[in-house]
């Protein structure tokens, strides 16, 4: 990268005082002004506070991050806090990826996208601790290059972890020309080169786990079972919700009387303090005005799922596992990334009939290659999964709006996967489902079997390693996110409900490649329960070698006009056979040994098998003359050519306005129809294209 390819880029809200045109971060670095470098602003939410600056051991990114699943949310610098030369360069060079824009990009580079990148840089500055060095050019000294290797080989690593690593080096390099740092260049393909110096049972991607049938059957089942019977209760079950959380806020409201008229003054002494938090929280849900049991027995008398102990304990895992629940449907039969379900609101479902037929269908925000709206083809369950959580976090979701100030907490207060953990707490998203999926595998009971564990083996190619160390018979499965994903691509290719193109525009993926990689394993999976049957196999090819041999000893003892290439070879040779076309005995042993092949078509044979070039699937006229010798043509595809002619002729006349294009493939089909047409003295009137006279040129 050039010098001159960057130019520094500020939020608006940044002051004037504070830009680089009039404090230069390089020059501040350089002149040791650390008063006036710290003091630079890094991020400023949206009610203009200053919320990050330079000389902070943590940077807060959340403002800016885009992403509203993303679990880090700031840069840690702490590592490097007994190193003030590294701790400054380091912040100097996540300065430049937050605000210099580098032009061989079309796009900024995104927000979490940085923040991971820090977190692979810090191994370099690991080794710059360990081994006295005052800057990460360094690394770039051929002597120090090889022992920088040997580093990242003894912590045994996998490639996809040192990939992310040596990444991070890589655009810490783009900026050196912006920081002024000398440094002597060195090239390498970071996947490459991870592959040579990870451990060795790692050396391959793992690919994340596509979930065994029988286990998948369970999950789904549970899931499916829990939001169906929510959804005919989901306005009470929204209403219990609300009631109480209501419920809590008078018991609080009673407590704050209590300390405001100083009735309390022992829950005083430690305001503020954790201590202070637990026993307000405490006291105000013992003087809450109803038990949480009685507005449980009053709202869902009628509910099936409730014991009829049913108290605030159990509500708290009911709609823990009801939340998971509405989660997995749409993750499940849909295939979103979870980028792309938190961006998922309560009017995100809706329904289109074509051909008869409903269609059902979730709209909302991607964010590959930026952020852009787009629409997921999706079950039926999925409608009752988001109209039950919509019941559900309506309370919370009105409760944010009415604190929202701007649009982006307006769009934040609409997410769909809100909770309030404990009464005393906002509502707030769920950045983890973690925790949360493993419980839900728990009480659905998918425990993995002996035949569930050699189902994965057989259905993850990729992920062998991954399995021994993450898949345990005995335990319960342990469940991602991203799983479900996998797995609808992988059960699509199985059961034949689709291919990798279809799979391709669901998944919103930009290449073929990635859509066939979801799918691997699918193929393979076919067969695992398939017997081939031997002896009709036998008895399959055979007869298929008999009708091949008898079609060739037609035409090498006959006296049936043949066209195509090889068809007038035939014709040629028909009085003088090799020796080895003049016995039915030798041609079928030619045929069987694969030495002759045939395939026909409509409009031709074919005797090249894999060695044809396949120009007819493109145009059937490109069999007539095969550039490769290989196509034959009888009396009765003769025929089919005779009626192509007679076609073609009438679509030509009835359909004017034609491209270009269209005429010229449809003429050339006419032509090869006429040359096969004379071959067999078959009558037919010559096609004679009208010839356009243009008068403006």
């Amino acid at each position: 990268m050039k010098k001159d390819t960057l130019k520094i880029y500020l939020p608006d809200s940044v002051n004037e005082n504070q830009c680089p045109e009039a404090c230069d971060v390089i020059f501040l670095h350089r002149r040791q002004c650390w008063g006036e470098l710290n003091d630079i602003p890094i991020c400023i939410d949206n009610k203009g506070n200053v919320v990050a600056r330079f000389g902070d051991i943590i940077w807060n990114l959340e403002p800016l991050v885009v992403t509203k699943n993303a679990t880090h949310r700031q840069i840690n610098f702490s590592v490097l806090k007994s190193h003030p030369s590294l701790l400054y360069e380091m912040k100097l060079i996540c300065y430049g990826w937050l605000f210099t824009k580098n032009m061989q990009y079309s796009l900024p580079t995104k927000i979490s996208t940085i923040i991971g990148r820090a977190s692979g840089l810090k191994m370099s500055y690991k080794y710059l601790m360990s081994n006295s060095l005052d800057s990460i050019s360094r690394i770039c000294e051929p002597e120090i290059w090889g022992k920088y290797l040997n580093f990242l080989e003894e912590q045994k690593k996998s490639a996809g972890t040192l990939v992310h690593i040596l990444c991070s080096l890589q655009q810490a390099y783009l900026l050196f020309p912006w920081m002024g740092l000398d440094y002597r260049e060195i090239k390498f393909s970071p996947t490459n080169l991870s592959k040579k110096i990870c451990r060795d049972e790692a050396i391959e991607r793992a690919q994340t786990l596509a979930i065994p049938e029988d286990i998948a059957d369970k999950l789904l089942h549970f899931a499916v079972n829990l939001v169906d019977t929510a959804w005919q209760y989901r306005e009470q079950l929204g209403e219990t919700e609300r009631r109480i959380q209501e419920n809590y806020k008078l018991g609080e409201q009673a407590v704050q009387n209590k300390i405001i008229s100083g009735q309390w003054k022992w829950l005083t002494t430690e305001e503020g303090t954790p201590a202070f938090r637990h026993h307000f929280a405490k006291e105000a849900a013992r003087f809450s005005p109803f038990n949480p049991a009685e507005i449980i027995s009053e709202l869902l008398t009628d509910y099936p799922d409730r014991p009829t102990d049913a108290n605030g304990s159990w509500w708290h895992l009911q709609r823990g596992n009801l939340t998971s629940a509405c989660f997995v449907c749409c993750a499940a039969f849909s295939g979103m990334r979870e980028s792309e379900l938190y961006e998922l609101t309560s009017e995100s479902y809706y329904n289109a009939v074509y051909s008869g037929r409903t269609f059902h269908f979730l709209k909302g925000k991607t964010h590959k290659m930026g952020e852009r709206h787009t629409e997921w083809v999706v079950a039926p369950i999925v409608q009752k999964a988001v109209e039950v959580m919509s019941a559900l976090t309506k309370h919370l979701r009105e409760y944010l709006l009415q604190d929202a100030s701007t649009a982006r907490d307006k769009e934040l207060a609409q997410c769909l996967w809100l909770s309030q953990g404990q009464r005393s707490t906002q509502p707030k998203r769920i950045s983890c489902w973690a925790l949360r999926l493993t419980n839900f595998s728990k009480y659905s009971g998918a425990i993995v079997s002996e035949k569930d564990y050699a189902e994965c083996l057989r259905s993850n190619p990729n992920s062998q390693e991954k399995i021994k160390n993450h898949v345990h018979i005995g335990k319960h499965w342990a469940l991602s996110p991203h799983q479900f994903r996998r797995t609808l691509a992988f059960f699509t290719i199985k059961n034949r409900l689709g291919n990798a193109i279809a799979i391709k525009q669901q998944f919103k993926h930009l290449y073929l490649q990635m859509s066939e990689w979801y799918c691997e394993g699918g193929i393979p999976s076919r067969l695992d329960e398939v017997e081939a049957d031997k002896e009709l196999q036998k008895m399959i090819d055979t007869v298929s070698n008999e009708q091949i041999t008898q079609k060739y000893w037609s035409w090498f003892h006959g006296t049936e006009t043949l066209s195509g290439s090889h068809g007038k070879d035939i014709l040629k040779i028909r009085d003088d056979l090799p020796i080895m076309f003049r016995s039915w005995e030798k041609l079928y042993k030619l045929v069987k040994d694969k030495r002759i092949t045939l395939h026909g078509t409509l409009h031709s044979y074919c005797k090249n098998g894999y060695d044809c070039e396949m120009e007819g699937v493109i145009n059937p006229a490109f069999c007539i003359d095969c550039s490769t010798n290989g196509s034959i043509i009888d009396g009765e595809q003769a025929a089919w050519w005779k009626s192509k002619h007679n076609a073609l002729i009438l679509y030509l006349s009835e359909n004017a306005e034609i491209s270009t294009a269209v005429y010229i493939h449809c003429l050339t089909q006419i032509h090869a129809a006429e040359k096969v047409m004379s071959d067999f003295s078959i009558e037919y009137i010559p096609f004679q294209p009208e010839i356009e006279i243009r008068t403006d040129e």
